[in-house]
């Protein structure tokens, strides 16, 4: 379903991406770990070119992302479901409001059906009381939910997940990992999630890389990623496994 081949980023002279490789299969959870800024966000949004990436291949569902015009890439976008890190809800709109407008947009359905979609996604997410809400209202781990809520309202085929517990305590970064995983019982997407949180990393991937300057220094399941003799993943696990 996903395909990276040699991709590269850099910004000035500064690389943060270099020859990196990546096959995701369909129906797949695939997770990013590695350390804060070490470039796990900018790998993700050049997916979908938020980011434009400066060399490589990205063919998603067999499309091959760098040579889509821009109608092609928005058509396949509808198809992409993407939690931000700071879930990016429109502040002027109610949570209604925020769910609402991706199905207004790009889909033919009544105002009825709508407000159907909109109700069993909030449903999903256990917010179905916040339909009114404005953001300003809402806390973190809410907002997240409701960000979740909004991605996945068009049904999408691929899930993006940047950073969906970082801010969060505990409670409710693990409330956050189970709707992650009942999403994808749910609706059997193929998804790559970015975290350096080894809780949700252990608990929603199929496998795992590892980002550390520039490059994937790891490709595997979890158990092999506990199982690693590599100096630098020892200690790196033994540092996010103690929070």
């Amino acid at each position: 379903m996903i395909k990276v081949e040699n991709l590269h980023k850099k910004f000035e002279e500064n690389i943060v991406l270099e020859d990196l490789n990546l096959f995701v299969k369909e129906g797949e959870t695939e997770v990013v770990i590695g350390r804060s800024g070490i470039g796990k966000s900018v790998f993700l949004k050049c997916l979908v070119r938020l980011i434009e990436p400066d060399n490589g291949k990205i063919f998603i569902d067999d499309k091959h992302v760098l040579d889509l015009k821009l109608k092609e890439l928005n058509n396949l976008r509808k198809q992409i479901g993407f939690l931000f890190q700071g879930s990016a809800l429109y502040d002027s709109m109610s949570v209604e409001e925020n769910l609402s407008f991706p199905l207004k947009k790009h889909t033919e359905l009544s105002d009825g059906e709508i407000r159907d979609r909109t109700i069993e996604m909030l449903e999903m997410v256990g917010l179905v009381d916040a339909l009114k809400k404005m953001p300003a209202e809402l806390s973190g781990g809410m907002k997240k939910r409701i960000g979740l809520a909004r991605s996945l309202i068009l049904y999408p085929k691929i899930m993006l997940y940047d950073e969906p517990t970082t801010g969060l305590d505990p409670v409710t970064s693990k409330e956050i990992t189970r709707l992650i995983i009942k999403m994808q019982e749910r609706f059997k997407m193929t998804s790559i999630v970015v975290t350096h949180d080894m809780i949700c990393t252990m608990s929603v991937a199929d496998n795992i890389v590892m980002l550390e300057q520039r490059h994937f220094i790891f490709s595997g399941t979890a158990d092999e990623l506990m199982n690693s003799k590599d100096k630098f993943i020892i200690n790196f696990l033994s540092t996010h496994l103690e929070r």
